[in-house]
């Protein structure tokens, strides 16, 4: 898999947007008003969200800073700048988001599947534990993706770039049942 000079440049241009923006959530779950428990429960779901995107694109970074400095990868460019590596800051809070996203998952998903509220909303309470348990599954996809990044050996790290890529659809759609995009606008205003 070649990444061309655009690819190169628009994740350039999306790791430069990635530093001054932030997540913008759509519109709650469709039971937002009904019980407080569902506001909660979806800004904790996409609080956990935001976590992941920030660490799935510290990992971007990680394998792009790989591929640009091995001379012998065949994703490399010959005209290709060398990327920085992820920052220390950044790249102990990714790991950090690896390591606690499934324990903070399991605790929405427990909470949700415990609470006692109104009968009516029993359909909605289903809904949203389903959805919670896709966060779960996501924390064990992105800590699996963390611990195999321990065993990389020297080179370009390619041979986990489909793990990364499966991670990133997983997210998505994850993302997509409470309601958020990775789109955003960009800017760095105050």
């Amino acid at each position: 898999m070649l990444i061309g000079r655009r690819g190169l440049l628009v994740g350039a241009v999306g790791m430069i947007a990635a530093g001054c923006a932030r997540v913008v959530p759509g519109p709650g779950t469709g039971a937002a008003g009904a019980a407080p428990e569902f506001d909660a429960w979806s800004q904790e779901a996409r609080g956990m969200l935001s976590d992941a995107l920030l660490a799935l694109r510290t990992f971007d970074g990680f394998h792009a800073f790989r591929v640009s400095t091995t001379a012998s990868s065949s994703m490399r460019l010959g005209a290709e700048l060398a990327w920085d590596p992820p920052s220390g800051a950044a790249w102990d809070e990714a790991t950090h988001v690896a390591r606690g996203l499934r324990g903070r998952a399991e605790q929405l998903f427990l909470a949700v599947t415990n609470a006692q509220i109104n009968p009516d909303l029993w359909r909605e309470q289903r809904r949203t534990a389903d959805a919670a348990h896709d966060l779960v599954d996501l924390g064990s996809a992105v800590a699996a993706y963390r611990d195999r990044i321990d065993r990389l050996g020297v080179g370009d790290a390619s041979g986990a770039l489909d793990q990364l890529d499966k991670l990133w659809v997983q997210w998505e759609a994850s993302a997509a049942r409470w309601q958020v995009s990775r789109s955003e606008a960009i800017g760095c205003g105050s």
